[in-house]
């Protein structure tokens, strides 16, 4: 369902069709749902990058390959969002705000799962959420193996046993 119902740039050839879920998909142009898909995904990748290689945060050697590295996956969400604009699906007004959405997501989902990317030393770290305790219904179906005895285990990374 679309709230805006902003015709494609297509919509005349559309209406000759006479397909009338043609012509109900041509008024779902505004925002682009490509343009804020790509760029959340390759946002999110681009912002763990930039946290993880310490972009902003520790001056290194190489740190313009660093900043291609960070910026490739934004390189790639954009060309995707373009090809909408040639294939004549979208207007440049679409994939704006689609990928302002898209860049707002990948934001808010990095900052829920990591710490600050501009921290040198906290960046890229995921953040430890307490786990709670066993439902009562789950306790009383499998007893005392419901509940955890040995919580910091589980915080501590694999290794493996060979």
């Amino acid at each position: 369902m679309n709230l805006v119902g902003k015709p494609r740039p297509d919509w005349f050839a559309r209406l000759a069709s006479s397909d009338p879920d043609n012509i109900r998909n041509g008024r779902t142009s505004y925002p682009s749902g490509h343009a804020a898909e790509t760029f959340m995904a390759f946002g999110l990748l681009s912002i763990y990058l930039l946290a993880r290689l310490k972009l902003f945060t520790t001056p290194t050697q190489g740190h313009f390959a660093k900043v291609i590295v960070c910026l490739l996956p934004l390189g790639f969400a954009a060309f995707i969002t373009l090809s909408r604009v040639a294939a004549y699906k979208h207007d440049f007004a679409d994939i704006n705000a689609g990928m302002f959405i898209g860049l707002c997501s990948a934001m808010l989902a990095y900052l829920v799962n990591y710490h600050n990317p501009l921290d040198a030393v906290a960046a890229a770290q995921p953040r430890m959420r307490p786990i709670p305790p066993a439902p009562g219904w789950l306790k009383r179906w499998l007893g005392e193996e419901a509940e955890l005895h040995d919580v910091e285990s589980l915080r501590q990374p694999l290794t493996s046993s060979n």
